[in-house]
């Protein structure tokens, strides 16, 4: 009964999945332009014209010539930043929303080899190689493609250890690097509309769809169409029907009359088999919690059971309301049917998540307290600002991940605060500690103050400066050692029952019907009606689930059937023990029985002709 159970939730899983409802085709002509590389459900169907107009290429640098790959560099440390350069490569405007890296440089690593390995196990796009040979070996640093991932090197030097300055490539120190490609953004036409992207693979034009761009074109323009493609829908539909007939089939030899053994099952008196398969035919004929359409039952949809043997019959009789027609006109309202639907009526509570614990339903969601980000704001500084002279370096502590020591770089100009809010956020984000723990910041500059703000949400947000080099220096910048406002969780109810929340997730109380739903609760919400539906795939593989998982019924039901069998075990070995005591009693008392008797019989014979003997009845006599 397992075994078969087990085949029928596999196909019902099929039905579970919501890519089996939103499976798409792409039609592209043959080119040497652009190739797909990736089609996902969540596609647009559509038609869409592009055109390529330019592809992207990455910004590459190459240091000065070393004797040797083991060569020493130098130690210290190297700074990696994004952003782009100009055309006279003398500004570098920072993009502070990309966490580059910084490269420690020791005695372990003190080599054009090691700096080359440390670069690439940075893991933030940029490649470094060694090429040339016989004496003449330059280090080949490759950013990533695009115009804006462009990048900047500093060297910190070790005294006595120097040599890192050689790879300097910022606006401060100079290019000692040699500028041999700029990054350059791909340029693609779709639908007429100009779009640039930096990477050549491409994966957010066409929403669910990637690409590859291998070259342009003036002239040439590449149509793709995307179409609904129902015919997976559709199999795993006539796959569970065809599941389910199967397992009828083989199960009535076990529940029923076996007419090839011409005997009932086995399973024909058990109560668990017989409330199964109850379970399983209430399943196929009921609605579905939660789901408000037309189309909330097996039936509706063309699949019905027959009378005669339980069976599952795709109808296919031409009418509107038969399967074909049905999964060609009503193709939405059949999704939803089996897969779970999680909705909302408010755009900023979003319903991300349910377990088997969620009731199907609609519930009212209200919120109370809106979840903020920790932030901490600067004083007035006045701008343009330079760093031509003082200490700007500081401590940071984000969620409680304290930096080390951070500086501003010296000897720069800042013509706008922008500018100046940039250099803070990449210099903040680079730091290993915040690396390591996956915390960010994000700093801007609004009307005459810096403002520094976590990324995260909730009472576990916090942003503290809990250092400075020069309380002088940077009071010019608006800033001192001083604790930031943190954040707040969000805070509700749903269902009219107080949520858990943190940060901008709420979760329904446990033990209430919403149990297990969690909603990502976005900035300025206030109520909200969520809807959940399991769908009949879900609910149908919780239903075998419930039967086969190791607690299950089918489990205990063996479990108390083993505990039977070994109770009668125990009893016949209780009754074999008696009986061997029982039959030894009466052996002996037989034993003793028959001692008495010959006993007996020797009493007998002696007195055989006693009478004889005695005085006065003698024959003699």
């Amino acid at each position: 009964m397992r075994s078969e159970l087990a085949k029928l939730d596999t196909a019902a899983k099929a039905l579970n999945n919501p890519d089996t409802f939103n499976a798409k085709s792409v039609a592209i002509p043959e080119t040497n332009l652009m190739g797909i590389t990736k089609l996902d459900a969540k596609a647009s169907s559509g038609e869409y014209k592009l055109k390529i107009e330019k592809i992207a290429q990455s910004q590459s640098v190459s240091s000065g010539e070393y004797a040797s790959v083991d060569t020493a560099v130098g130690k210290g440390t190297l700074a990696i930043r994004f952003g782009e350069w100009n055309g006279a490569h003398d500004d570098f405007t920072v993009d502070a929303a990309k966490t580059g890296a910084t490269i420690t440089i020791d005695d372990s690593n003190n080599s054009l080899t090691g700096l080359k390995d440390a670069i690439n196990a940075a893991n933030i796009g940029v490649q470094a190689s060694i090429v040339g040979e016989d004496g003449a070996y330059k280090l080949l640093i490759t950013a990533p493609s695009g115009a804006k991932n462009e990048i900047d090197l500093t060297a910190v030097e070790t005294p006595g250890a120097l040599g890192l300055a050689n790879f300097n490539y910022n606006e401060i120190d100079g290019l000692a690097l040699d500028p041999l490609l700029d990054g350059v953004d791909a340029e693609i036409r779709v639908n007429g509309l100009l779009l640039t992207r930096a990477s050549n693979h491409v994966t957010d034009v066409i929403d669910g769809l990637e690409f590859d761009l291998f070259n342009e074109s003036a002239s040439e323009v590449v149509s793709i169409n995307i179409a609904h493609d129902k015919s997976s829908a559709e199999t795993a539909i006539r796959d569970f029907v065809a599941a389910y007939n199967t397992f009828l089939t083989d199960t009535k030899k076990l529940v029923g009359y076996d007419e090839e053994k011409e005997a009932f099952g086995s399973l024909r008196q058990d109560p668990l088999s017989k409330s199964l398969m109850t379970s399983l035919r209430s399943i196929l004929g009921a609605p579905i919690a939660g789901s408000s359409s037309d189309f909330s039952t097996l039936g509706a949809m063309g699949i019905r059971t027959r009378v005669a043997d339980g069976h599952l019959e795709i109808i296919e009789d031409g009418k509107p309301t038969d399967f074909n027609n049905t999964l060609k006109n009503n193709f939405a309202a059949v999704r939803d049917f089996f897969v779970p639907k999680k909705s909302s009526d408010n755009s900023k509570v979003t319903v991300t998540g349910h377990s088997a614990k969620s009731v199907p339903g609609t519930y009212a969601v209200n919120i109370t307290t809106n979840a903020t980000k920790g932030f901490l704001n600067g004083s007035a500084i006045t701008i343009p600002f330079n760093t031509l002279t003082g200490d700007y370096s500081f401590k940071i502590k984000i969620n409680d991940i304290e930096t080390a020591t951070i500086a501003l770089p010296a000897n720069k100009n800042y013509a706008s605060g922008a500018e100046l809010a940039a250099d803070f956020q990449s210099l903040i984000n680079l730091d290993t500690n915040l690396v390591a723990a996956k915390v960010n910041v994000s700093v801007g500059f609004n009307s005459d103050h810096l403002e520094f703000t976590s990324n995260d949400f909730g009472s576990a947000s916090k942003v503290a400066i809990t250092s400075v080099g020069s309380p002088v220096d940077m009071a010019n910048l608006g800033l001192s050692v001083a604790t930031g406002t943190n954040g707040i969780d969000v805070a509700g109810t749903v269902g009219g029952v107080a949520a858990f929340g943190y940060g901008n997730v709420l979760l329904p109380a446990i033990g209430s019907n919403a149990e297990g739903l969690s909603m990502k609760i976005g900035v300025g919400a206030t109520t909200a009606n969520i809807t959940f539906s399991k769908g009949f795939a879900t609910s149908f593989n919780e239903l075998i689930d419930n039967f086969t998982k190791s607690s299950g019924l089918i489990k205990n039901r063996e479990n108390n059937i083993n505990k039977d069998i070994k109770k009668v075990e125990e009893d016949q070995k209780l009754l074999d023990r008696r009986t061997e005591a029982y039959k030894a009693r009466l052996q002996a008392q037989f034993a003793a029985m028959e001692g008495i008797v010959r006993s007996l019989k020797s009493i007998g014979s002696s007195l055989d002709g006693i009478l004889d003997r005695l005085p006065f009845t003698s024959k003699n006599n």
